[in-house]
């Protein structure tokens, strides 16, 4: 699978919205609200490694907010993620497990 038939399979679940991750809180495409890491809970995350460029390989995390806003938040599987982003992705992680 790729990165678009991961979000389309998203969608399908009823993932509808588009998380990013911006410091220590994400913000959710059409909705003026910002949640915390304490506010969100991964459902499910899939990852897309096309096993060529490293730099293209991502995960994409289905996420339910606490006011029920359920949405997707893809990250960048490379050295490159900002810092942030990853601590944030990591308590999420934790989280769920």
């Amino acid at each position: 699978m790729n990165l678009v038939d991961l979000q389309e399979l998203a969608r399908n679940k009823g993932f509808s919205h588009v998380f990013s991750a911006s410091d220590n809180h994400v913000m959710c495409d059409g909705k003026q609200a910002k949640y915390h890491a304490d506010e969100l809970t991964i459902i499910d995350y899939r990852t897309v490694d096309n096993g060529t460029d490293p730099g293209d390989d991502a995960t994409l995390y289905m996420i339910e907010a606490n006011d029920g806003t359920r949405g997707m938040l893809i990250v960048p599987d490379s050295f490159h993620t900002d810092p942030e982003k990853a601590d944030l992705v990591d308590h999420l992680r934790r989280k769920h497990s």
